[in-house]
């Protein structure tokens, strides 16, 4: 039987990002959010699961301002396993729970595209699962 645990859905403030390295004001936050959260939640069951929306690492300025694929994924996309995930490993890894986390993302057979990427970090602060939203629009 599994023991009895919390699980966490933050609804942090993001902000979007315009380049790459704006992404780590957003993992600030997510990170003081998580702690605060875990250590308000985990009086009675531990917390377990921590649970971030999509948007919350680079937000939706790609999408506000119709930004070209190309010039996101040199721009803003990150990499999986990349310095992004390092951080949440982290997290993960001090607060010993799996994270589940979304991004928009670099993939090494499509280098002019990114993919909008959920994905799931362990308690040793590994990747242990990817999953890339398709939608495929018919005419």
């Amino acid at each position: 039987m599994i023991d009895q645990y919390m699980s966490l859905a933050l609804q942090p403030i993001m902000r979007g990002a315009h380049k790459r390295e704006d992404i780590i004001q957003n993992l600030d936050h997510i990170a003081e959010l998580a702690r605060a959260a875990v250590w308000l939640t985990a009086i009675d069951l531990p917390v377990r699961l921590i649970t971030i929306p999509e948007g919350a690492l680079q937000g939706f300025t790609d999408e506000i301002f119709d930004w070209d694929h190309v010039d996101y994924v040199k721009k803003t996309a990150i990499d999986i396993p990349g310095k992004e995930t390092e951080y949440l490993g982290e997290l993960a890894r001090d607060l010993d729970t799996y994270i589940i986390a979304q991004a928009k993302v670099i993939h090494p057979s499509f280098e002019e595209r990114f993919f909008n990427c959920a994905f799931v970090i362990d308690p040793k602060g590994e990747v242990i699962h990817k999953h890339y939203k398709m939608q495929v629009f018919a005419r």
